[in-house]
């Protein structure tokens, strides 16, 4: 409806409506998260008897028609980074946001074998699975995280029993950014913690030096 609005109000104006289009910029993308599953037997079967974690990642917005939601990945050991890579071989195909400016994504992360990881991404138009060797016997320790950032709680309309938060936050537009790090804790008076390393804004290259965090992986993104 907005669309059609939009155009009948251009061609009142008298001006194209493709020259309208093409003018009109985005700064910055309102990005959701939503964690695990709805369903609360589901919820429970991956997180305490699978042990799999689940993101799903969504932004829509008009402007964003055409633009990618570009997505690299680089892993940190011991406080040096391998070099970055690609999430997927095409990204055009798999990381473009629709005519509607919709892209949307579901991330899974678990312990596949002792001393092997894995985060599988799903998008609309196919899927693409990431390894990892985890450290020696801390394998059931890596996280999936999206807290790197500070994210707004969304307020539930209708709350029903079981329902995950969905959260967001605002990202711009043809900047690289830390999106997802799937990481170790760090200890801190004798526990294992997570929750601190977005809170502290230590940039994720410090992080070794910081906490002594020996190995994470981190995905960047970046609109464009």
């Amino acid at each position: 409806m907005k669309t059609s609005l939009f155009l009948l109000f251009s061609v009142c104006l008298g001006l194209p409506a493709t020259a309208q289009s093409v003018s009109a910029r985005v700064d910055s993308v309102v990005v959701l998260v939503h964690a695990g599953s709805d369903n609360p037997e589901l919820h429970q079967l991956m997180s305490q008897a699978l042990h799999v974690e689940k993101w799903h990642v969504e932004a829509v917005q008009a402007q964003l028609a055409g633009k990618l939601f570009h997505l690299t990945y680089q892993e940190y050991r011991n406080g040096v980074a391998e070099a970055e890579k690609e999430l997927v071989g095409n990204p055009a195909r798999l990381l473009r946001c629709d005519p509607q400016g919709h892209f949307a994504m579901d991330v899974f992360a678990r312990q596949a074998t002792d001393t092997r990881l894995e985060n599988q991404f799903l998008f609309a138009a196919g899927a693409t699975v990431k390894s990892f060797v985890a450290l020696p016997g801390q394998g059931d320790r890596y996280s999936l995280r999206t807290d790197l950032w500070p994210y707004k709680v969304r307020p539930a309309l209708v709350r029903t029993p079981g329902q995950q938060v969905t959260a967001d936050r605002k990202f711009p537009v043809g900047q690289k950014v830390p999106f997802l790090v799937y990481t170790l804790p760090y200890e801190s008076d004798g526990y294992l913690l997570y929750c601190a390393l977005a809170q502290s804004n230590v940039p994720v290259k410090d992080w070794y030096a910081k906490y002594k965090i020996a190995h994470f992986v981190v995905y960047n993104l970046r609109i464009e």
